[in-house]
């Protein structure tokens, strides 16, 4: 072989030299080697994005007005009505092709959306032209874990219909993130019990990505009207933080007929962290037959569930949270707590800043910065 020769043939050239030298030889050999490497690499990467760049643009080129009509139109087309439309030769389409028309529709029915013009049928009709559920879905089938997350992402952006069977293996794989993606499209599009996974915690661990995710697809649910008593979901549930978000979305969502429940459940829960979540959806439900119970707790809490319940008394509007929000302020000698005291009475209106501006007057100094502090803050806010 050459390089044996070669090899040899430098071997022997300094062999008598000093270490040093020979040392110095062999990395400088290396180092070489390794920037000749580099440079390949970088030819070879600038070469694949380069040949990406130019795919891209020939398939916007050719796809995004059509795709831009088809789905903005009134008028229905059915599938061989599309593949005329389209004249997109699927035989002989490669993967980096049917990625590239899966990111062209996303984009395209996004805007649309947006401007409220979406045709659903021609959208759904023009997935299956293409054939993008078909090549998705097979994805899904493969073992490389990457991939089907990838893929399961993907299927829940297209939104168009869930095949559980293929999601059947993953919502219980080993791999948390794999799981909790197929666990989400799962209640995301799946039409039959789209709520399965709810009613264990989602998941063993219930992280602030998975909230994120679970608050999109309850939101999805909710603006299509079918979405139930979240408090069902939390009955076995021993998991605080699952708890506490799911009290969090009864608040978002408006489930005022669970107010009775969360007042229930507050004289009963241990955890700090659920029972200030309670007061806060509390609050912001405005449930005034709660204040009552909050006046009563408040003296024996601590000081993050105290501030909970100023916060919510602030948005629990009428005469009795008012005033126990006046009274609260001139016993509490805590400044950071009487300014938050202090904005909750002005979020009661013209009747707030009145008897807030009635505390300044007989207020020392001191007293006086806080007040005036919560009133200069509404004026940054404007």
């Amino acid at each position: 072989m050459y390089y044996d020769y070669y090899l040899y043939y430098l071997s022997s050239l300094y062999n008598g030299y000093p270490l040093i030298i020979r040392v110095t030889v062999v990395m400088v050999m290396l180092f070489a080697l390794i920037a000749f490497f580099g440079i390949c690499r970088l030819f070879f990467t600038g070469y694949k994005i380069n040949i990406a760049a130019r795919r891209k643009d020939s398939v916007i080129k050719e796809y995004r007005e059509k795709l831009h009509f088809i789905m903005n139109t009134d008028k229905n087309y059915d599938v061989h009505e599309l593949d005329e439309l389209l004249a997109c030769n699927l035989k002989t389409n490669k993967p980096w092709k049917f990625e590239l028309f899966t990111e062209l529709i996303l984009e395209v029915r996004d805007a649309l959306e947006v401007k409220k013009t979406l045709n659903l049928i021609n959208y759904k009709n023009c997935l299956e032209t293409l054939k993008l559920m078909t090549f998705w879905e097979k994805r899904l089938r493969t073992s490389e874990l990457m991939v089907r997350k990838n893929a399961l992402q993907t299927v829940g952006l297209l939104n168009n219909g869930l095949n559980t069977g293929l999601i059947s293996k993953s919502v219980f794989h080993k791999n948390k993130h794999l799981r909790k993606a197929a666990r989400n499209v799962h209640t995301d599009l799946d039409s039959y019990n789209p709520f399965r996974f709810m009613e264990d915690n989602f998941d063993e661990s219930f992280t602030k990505l998975d909230k994120i995710r679970l608050h999109a697809t309850l939101v999805k649910r909710y603006n299509e009207g079918r979405l139930p008593n979240l408090l069902r979901w939390i009955n076995s549930s021993k998991n605080s933080n699952y708890i506490s978000f799911i009290i969090q979305e009864v608040g978002f969502f408006g489930q005022y007929e669970a107010c009775p429940d969360l007042l229930a459940m507050l004289d009963r829960q241990e955890n700090k962290d659920v029972r200030i979540q309670l007061i806060h959806t509390l609050g912001t439900l405005a449930y005034g037959p709660a204040i009552e119970n909050l006046k009563q707790r408040y003296e024996l809490e601590s000081t993050p569930v105290r501030e909970a319940i100023v916060i919510s008394m602030g948005a629990m509007k009428g005469d009795d949270a008012l005033q126990f929000l006046l009274e609260t302020y001139e016993r509490t000698y805590d400044d950071s707590l009487k300014i938050m005291i202090a904005r909750s009475i002005k979020k009661h209106g013209s009747m707030g800043e009145e008897n807030l501006l009635m505390l300044q007057n007989k207020a020392n100094e001191s007293e006086k910065i806080i007040i005036r502090q919560v009133f200069a803050e509404q004026l940054i806010k404007a």
